[in-house]
């Protein structure tokens, strides 16, 4: 499954880097695409597995607003 969500406070490719390096740790999470000129992740995932909550406030703990 694939899903996009609205970050704002990513202002550089280092932000897509964070973010990238954050998502991929959590469970279930097969491939991340930070774009910070979106404000966007899509984030594809596997159903049942990954827990978008879980995955919404690792994004908030690195110092970015998810929604």
């Amino acid at each position: 499954m694939k899903t996009v969500l609205s970050v704002k406070g990513m202002k550089c490719g280092g932000c897509e880097t964070s973010v990238r390096e954050a998502v991929k740790s959590c469970e279930g999470v097969i491939s991340v695409q930070p774009n910070f000129r979106d404000n966007s992740v899509e984030i594809e995932y596997e159903e049942g597995k990954a827990d978008l909550d879980a995955i919404s406030r690792t994004i908030s703990a690195k110092g970015f607003q998810v929604g």
